[in-house]
């Protein structure tokens, strides 16, 4: 086993360190949604249709989660440092692939390509920012993870709707390559490589947890479009990860040398942690789906004005995550009582966001939510991470780190699947139950539209039930999403004090 401070540093060269892990984290958590504004114009400019632009989402999610899971194993097996290089040099030509595209085709599998290496990106750099700092300051550490797992996907519709609207959609993945090379070089000049473990290749491990992962994303992202088990593909995808996923559990536990170790699930706090980012996940992905939704299609924003309303949430994270770390690490707080406030906070900020949600809202309505869920987000990744990882073994850091981003990216795929699932179904019951009471011997109805004409005010009348009942299916949906961090409190209760 590598001793604890092998890896730490000082000076300069943490700055470096640091600043390069970062830049790299936010290229992959940006570019998780920023492509999602962008698609009607890409769309449009490659002549793909409807169903053929959400695999450019859907796409790049299938193989991030299934790299994921392998990169606590591949960076024990070729080097952390050796590893998280290849992955953002392999990141950055993905990107300039995107961007280069000249059909749906090329696009679609450079995205897998960019996925691929993102995912590597995602669990190997919160390894590298905890095993760069000595135990007492992992605080910091997690602290900086939080606001890159915060203000990345915050940004991301932000930055999108700005690039494809003033220059165009490739500029969304050639921003990437400065910053690539960037990283690159600084990081290959400062970071010192960890040692080796030359394991045997898990190839049944490999096989059925990339494969079962793959086919239970393909089965929540795609579900709801493809009918569900009306459609061959979707059932298939539904039993091979109903038997992979179970196997490679079984596997794992009796192999010697898993590609994932989920022996590493037997520290308490680990697991419950994971447990509460589910919970995170699904919050934090359900809302970055529902709202621009209806801010684009209700309130009719812009796709930058959209971003713009989200972005607001990204500020008093930006700014509290420092405070909440000093809180940490002079122990001022404990994790879970941060992590159980920050629970607490979401919950509270997602209602009152849900509660803005009318057919007359404006922009300012939602400052308040926004702030909260900003606030909450910034007491919450920070000692949760701490809660998961500071109790770990180095040589387990890599796993626990793998384990807990996977459980936020799940969280956010199942959460993602049932927003899409009730979204039909809500709309289809608030239909029904307004339309039932619009008769034109209501008479409010009959003053609101000034006549009693039915072939007059038809038209008038569909269309105003069909946005009260899309406004009010918006809601449900978000106020369903402060239910999960409720839950995740009592999880996060039984974690057990951590030690510096």
């Amino acid at each position: 086993m590598q001793p604890a401070n092998d890896q730490v540093e000082h000076g300069w060269r943490l700055v470096v360190i640091v600043a390069g892990v970062c830049i790299a984290a936010v290229m992959q958590f940006l570019d998780s949604t920023i492509v999602n504004v962008a698609l009607p114009t890409i769309g449009g400019n490659l002549g793909a249709t409807f169903d053929e632009i959400g695999w450019i989402v859907t796409s790049y999610s299938l193989a991030a989660i299934g790299v994921i899971p392998l990169t606590g194993w591949l960076a024990l097996r070729f080097g952390r440092k050796r590893y998280f290089l290849f992955s953002i040099a392999g990141f950055t030509v993905a990107s300039a692939l995107c961007g280069l595209a000249t059909s749906f085709e090329g696009l679609l599998a450079a995205r897998v390509l960019q996925g691929l290496f993102g995912g590597g990106l995602v669990a190997t750099s919160q390894a590298l920012l905890v095993s760069a700092f000595p135990v007492e300051r992992q605080a910091v550490a997690q602290g900086l993870f939080a606001m890159i797992a915060v203000l990345g996907p915050g940004l991301g519709p932000t930055v999108g709707g700005w690039l494809t609207d003033e220059y165009s959609w490739p500029i969304i993945f050639f921003i990437n390559l400065p910053l690539g090379v960037l990283c690159v070089v600084a990081l290959g000049m400062t970071l010192r490589e960890t040692v080796t473990q030359r394991r045997p290749v898990d190839v049944l491990g490999i096989v059925l947890l990339v494969s079962g992962l793959a086919s239970l994303q393909y089965f929540l992202e795609r579900g709801e479009l493809k009918q569900w088990f009306d459609d061959p593909g979707i059932t298939v995808a539904a039993i091979w990860a109903a038997i992979a996923l179970p196997w490679f559990v079984i596997h794992a536990l009796r192999a010697p040398h898993p590609v994932l170790d989920l022996r590493t699930l037997r520290h308490r706090n680990l697991t419950l942690a994971a447990i509460a980012t589910l919970a995170l996940g699904a919050n934090l992905f359900g809302s970055l789906l529902i709202m621009p939704l209806y801010l684009q299609t209700s309130l009719g924003f812009t796709a930058l004005a959209a971003g713009l309303v989200l972005v607001v949430r990204t500020i008093p994270t930006a700014l509290l995550a420092p405070l909440v770390t000093v809180v940490l690490q002079r122990r001022i707080l404990s994790p879970r009582v941060t992590a159980g406030f920050g629970l607490a906070t979401l919950a509270l900020g997602t209602y009152v966001l849900a509660s803005a949600i009318t057919p007359g809202s404006d922009a300012e309505s939602f400052i308040p939510g926004m702030l909260i869920v900003g606030v909450a987000f910034a007491c919450l990744w920070t000692p949760i991470g701490l809660i998961a990882l500071r109790s770990l073994p180095p040589a387990e850091i890599g796993y626990g780190a793998a384990i807990f981003n996977l459980s936020a990216q799940v969280g956010g795929s199942v959460s993602i699947a049932a927003i899409t699932t009730l979204l039909d179904r809500r709309l289809a019951f608030w239909w029904d139950a307004l339309a039932s009471r619009t008769t034109l011997t209501n008479g409010a109805i009959a003053q609101i539209t000034g006549s009693t004409d039915p072939h007059r005010i038809a038209p008038q009348l569909i269309q105003t039930v069909a946005a009260q009942a899309a406004v009010l299916t918006y809601r449900d949906l978000l106020m369903m999403l402060a239910v999960p961090p409720l839950l995740a409190i009592a999880v996060i209760a039984f974690a057990r004090r951590t030690h510096s």
